[in-house]
């Protein structure tokens, strides 16, 4: 994968933490081999992030990744160490992409999807 697929890609982590996000598609489109690429790459940060993963999950974002939640922004470091201290903080996360809807245009690639998960802790989810 390009270093500038791979850039776009990492815009795509924002949505993570985005109730908003949501896509309806009455019937879902086979992906290409390259739209599945950028699931399978996204998949990839969710299952390093879950997983407190930091080399897996820098092998897949750019050196100038960087992403907003909650109004603050948080370059790949700063989203890892705060993922990891929730974790420390007894919250699991299980992310999911459905329904994704892939777009490639040339070394650009873009996705929308709906991110059917759950946040637990010791408590309750």
């Amino acid at each position: 994968m390009s270093a500038k697929l791979t850039i776009a890609l990492a815009v795509t982590f924002a949505l993570i933490f985005s109730p908003n996000v949501f896509t309806a598609r009455a019937q879902q489109k086979p992906l290409t081999s390259d739209q599945r690429q950028v699931v399978d790459t996204l998949n990839t940060i969710f299952i390093a992030a879950r997983a407190d993963d930091v080399a897996k999950f820098d092998s897949v974002i750019a050196s100038d990744f960087y992403i907003f939640d909650g109004g603050a922004r948080f370059n790949g470091d700063s989203i890892m160490a705060f993922i990891k201290a929730q974790h420390a903080a007894g919250k699991r996360y299980e992310w999911n992409v459905t329904e994704p809807d892939v777009h490639i245009s040339g070394n650009i690639a873009w996705i929308a999807y709906v991110n059917k998960g759950s946040i637990t802790d010791a408590s309750a989810p």
